[in-house]
């Protein structure tokens, strides 16, 4: 069975599961069901709590059968703290350049020490192969957050 057809059963499950549960709720019996029929025992916090609730309930339910989704909530920008600070300075050493490089010189950076350290290079003794992947393993990291501190 292809992945696509995989993931297709799996969302049409998902979406079954959802119209199922959509079709159990019904508002007014829910009320009585949920609490025995004496919904005044709860105070206005727990009600008001319960409603919104079952608002968020019923909205899922609608964009899962209407196939509209909201917009995912926008990312926080990062904060610069003295952690993140260091993290950027070892990711300058571990890749052998100046502190405030451009993205071009990291990049050629990166790429020489990969090519010269590659683990393929060093496949002949075991121990020589490990550590060449654990020191690209760590030049890859260092490449990462440069990337993503310097392409904001």
């Amino acid at each position: 069975m292809s992945i696509g057809k995989r993931l297709i059963d799996l969302a049409r499950s998902e979406l079954n599961s959802l119209l199922d549960k959509a079709a159990h709720v019904d508002d007014d019996e829910s009320d009585l069901r949920d609490y025995g029929g004496d919904v005044s025992s709860l105070s206005d916090a727990e009600l008001s709590a319960e409603i919104e609730r079952r608002r968020q309930a019923r909205e899922e339910v609608e964009q899962a059968t209407h196939g509209r989704r909201s917009p995912p909530p926008r990312p926080s920008p990062p904060r610069r703290t003295a952690a993140g600070d260091e993290a950027i300075r070892k990711a300058y050493a571990a890749l052998e350049i100046r502190p405030g490089s451009d993205f071009e010189t990291v990049r050629h950076s990166y790429l020489r020490l990969m090519r010269k350290y590659h683990p393929d290079l060093h496949a002949d003794t075991p121990d020589k192969q490990r550590a060449a992947t654990d020191l690209t393993q760590r030049l890859t990291e260092a490449y990462k957050t440069l990337e993503r501190h310097l392409r904001r």
